[in-house]
């Protein structure tokens, strides 16, 4: 159940100032695993990751980590078996520690409310903590499976406070006709920041076509 109180001051000091978003996470980064984690009991990363192995079982398959941060979800996935990991985030000091776990092939600095460039497309991404009240929102979903192979998935998270008091379900209603290029396979609910209450909600999209 989503906790109806505030948010943290960590959390709503990101949410709230989306014009600040990438010089606030850029001071955060060298204490984000920490307060996420210890503190706020972050587990969205171990769910997706959870989740994406059951739908992708080739551990050499090309996936994105598309805001990646501190490589949370990377090196959740190299642990699994994956060797084919590549990362992107608005910050360049999370990228920094990313580069730091040595889990991604490859880095780059990229904003998700743009199309995501790739010489060669991606059999899934994995989108963790990006998604909430504010930029990027559901149309920007569309930027995530375009980078996909015709047939490949894209797990996304939503933020629970946020799928309640921005009402996300509106927002993609209709989802599949506004944007021919995805499709929204399924909706599941997940846990995300336990010490706050809060829960989540995992996107399962796909690139149409053929596998």
């Amino acid at each position: 159940m989503t906790d109806s109180g505030k948010l943290d001051t960590r959390l709503s000091r990101v949410y709230d100032n989306p014009d600040e978003k990438q010089a606030l996470f850029d001071d955060w980064a060298p204490t984000y695993d920490h307060d996420l984690v210890n503190e706020l009991g972050y587990v969205a990363d171990a769910e997706a990751c959870r989740r994406l192995e059951a739908l992708l079982p080739d551990r050499q398959a090309r996936i994105l980590d598309a805001g990646c941060g501190t490589g949370l979800v990377g090196r959740r996935l190299q642990q699994a078996g994956y060797l084919n990991i590549d990362g992107s985030d608005y910050s360049e000091k999370m990228l920094d520690q990313a580069r730091a776990c040595g889990a991604y092939r490859s880095l780059v600095q990229h904003d998700l409310t743009l199309p995501i460039a790739s010489a060669e497309p991606y059999d899934a991404a994995i989108v963790v903590g990006v998604f909430a009240f504010s930029v990027p929102s559901a149309e920007h979903l569309v930027n995530i499976t375009g980078c996909l192979k015709p047939g490949g998935v894209a797990l996304v998270t939503v933020n629970g406070k946020a799928w309640q008091e921005v009402d996300w379900p509106a927002k993609l209603e209709g989802f599949d006709q506004k944007y021919p290029d995805a499709r929204l396979l399924d909706i599941q609910t997940i846990d995300y920041l336990t010490t706050e209450d809060i829960d989540g909600r995992l996107l399962i999209l796909q690139r149409p076509g053929p596998v």
